[in-house]
């Protein structure tokens, strides 16, 4: 009896061992976080745009400075239609840019002095067209006459090649260089060519124009060489003077002098008035 009931008791511990280890235990799954850099690119949460700093205002530009007036208080005296066209005593600036170069370095010595001298400017047309600034050194006497003249030239698109101070050509005393650029100038303190005797350009009394365009002849010698090809007077091509010409006309009605009409070397470049 004693063996069959430990059968029976060893039976149901086995029994319910054998239970214990065929049932499963349901865990509840615990959830996953998912990070986005394991998500596909196109999954990925996106970042919020980086914020922009604000743009920095541009500093203004400066104004320019205003330009000195060189002629202030010189006693400006200007045409009356057209304010660019004036005269004026020479100032330190100017007296300092033509001494030793169209204007003695002794005055003392010279037979004109820097009160009998005007700087004078203009406007002109050049061959291309333009409208040009121009100066030019004159006896005082003759500033309003040929700022006059200059004016009815300008008003006439009258070609000019060049009008500036022979010192710009920085050869003293001469003007060779001065008519090889084809410059039209006036004041000069030198000395007739070939002679001793002071030229009217000594007084601001003589302006030649456009030298290349009308060039000094004598015997053979063309001056400037490159008015050569302008000897032959009947081309009649624009700047070249003759007694048909505009600036010819201008000037000889106000009495000057033209070197086309001289006896022997001809100057067709050159006009002069002696009011000494």
């Amino acid at each position: 009896m004693k063996v069959v009931l430990k059968t029976i008791a060893y039976s149901l511990a086995l029994s319910l061992l054998l239970c214990g280890c065929a049932k499963r235990v349901q865990v509840e799954p615990k959830p996953v976080e998912v990070l986005d850099i394991f998500l596909a690119p196109w999954e990925a949460t996106p970042s919020p745009p980086a914020a922009s700093a604000p743009p920095v205002p541009l500093s203004p530009a400066p104004e320019p400075e205003p330009t000195a007036d060189p002629y202030a208080g010189l006693d400006r005296i200007s045409l009356a239609k057209d304010a660019e066209f004036f005269h004026v005593k020479l100032g330190e600036e100017i007296k300092a840019r033509i001494t030793g170069m169209s204007y003695p370095k002794n005055d003392k010595s010279a037979a004109v002095k820097y009160g009998d001298l005007r700087y004078l400017r203009i406007l002109y047309v050049n061959f291309e067209g333009e409208t040009c600034k121009g100066e030019l050194t004159v006896h005082a006497r003759l500033a309003d006459e040929l700022m006059g003249i200059f004016h009815q030239l300008f008003e006439s698109e009258y070609p000019l090649a060049s009008v500036t101070l022979v010192d710009d050509f920085g050869e003293p005393g001469d003007d060779n260089l001065s008519m090889a650029a084809n410059n039209t100038s006036c004041f000069n303190y030198r000395q007739v060519s070939g002679s001793r005797t002071l030229s009217l350009h000594s007084y601001g009394m003589a302006v030649d124009i456009n030298p290349v365009q009308n060039p000094y002849l004598s015997g053979k010698r063309v001056s400037p060489p490159a008015g050569t090809a302008y000897v032959d007077r009947s081309l009649g091509l624009p700047g070249m003077i003759d007694e048909d010409d505009l600036c010819y006309q201008l000037f000889t009605a106000h009495g000057w002098n033209w070197g086309g009409h001289f006896a022997k070397d001809k100057d067709y470049q050159h006009f002069s008035k002696d009011v000494r």
